[in-house]
């Protein structure tokens, strides 16, 4: 089970929207005058040919990317200057293409590192001994094993992530998320490189998170999935927004297609 705090009714019907973003690199315009609102409790889809700007945009969202104009609004509250691990610690938490789990530790050790505000971090309390913290980490320890058991991993407990497959590591990359009890979850390409098999356990279980009340937003290039998995779906494509939509809506109009033909 996800923390309680993914599960409770959010508090406000918008989780995150930018208003105006525009972010341009030398002389190109990846970002241009974009903006977007997510709903609490659905999953967003981020589409697009390459090249399009969606994986600047969430890096905008995630505060990785500053806009050089616009603003990004997360609860109700400004979040356009904040660092990436201020938004974290707020909710808004980010998974990556290329995985950001750390290989030479076990799955184990990987979940319970990417939980925030622990004791045994704090001088003071790690010097007052074991005893200061070892509490907390034996509900960290619990949690940690809900989650391999939700996904299907707790056989791969002590296993190194370096030993994983490409699918296993995007488990762990999600379940590393979910430590952080997130209110907002930006997925970039989670399906990328894996086999089919495995990439239908992960729909599975991001419907599951989806309908227990988690918000994300979901970059992805396999159209099947953004169908079953998201609503609405937002089109970029130069930059800018060029439809918004149910899926089925999406596929019927000209500039949507044009746009990916074109791409």
């Amino acid at each position: 089970m996800i923390s309680p705090r993914t599960l409770t009714k959010p508090e406000v019907e918008t989780v995150l929207e930018t208003r105006n973003v525009r972010r341009s690199f030398g002389g190109v315009v990846a970002v241009d005058d974009v903006s977007i609102s997510v709903p609490a409790g659905h999953v967003v889809g981020l589409i697009g040919p390459n090249g399009a700007g969606k994986s600047t945009l969430l890096s905008i969202l995630a505060g990785a990317e500053s806009p050089d104009t616009g603003s990004v609004w997360f609860l109700g509250d400004e979040v356009t200057s904040d660092k990436p691990f201020r938004r974290a610690r707020k909710g808004l938490c980010r998974t990556f293409q290329l995985t950001g789990d750390l290989p030479r530790l076990t799955v184990l050790e990987n979940l319970i590192v990417a939980a925030p505000s622990q004791r045994g971090e704090r001088l003071f309390v790690a010097l007052a001994g074991k005893r200061a913290w070892a509490k907390q980490e034996e509900e960290l320890v619990i949690r940690a094993r809900g989650l391999l058991d939700r996904f299907d991993m707790r056989r791969e407990e002590d296993s190194y992530v370096a030993e994983l497959s490409g699918g296993q590591r995007r488990l762990v990359e999600i379940m590393r998320a979910l430590m952080a009890s997130p209110r907002l979850l930006l997925l970039d390409e989670p399906f990328a490189g894996v086999n089919p098999s495995l990439a239908r356990r992960i729909e599975r279980h991001l419907i599951d998170l989806r309908d227990e009340g988690l918000t994300m937003v979901l970059v992805e290039h396999e159209l099947g999935v953004v169908e079953r998995c998201c609503d609405p779906v937002i089109v970029m494509a130069t930059g800018r927004v060029i439809a918004q939509g149910t899926m089925g809506d999406i596929r019927t109009r000209e500039d949507v297609l044009d746009a990916y033909l074109a791409g």
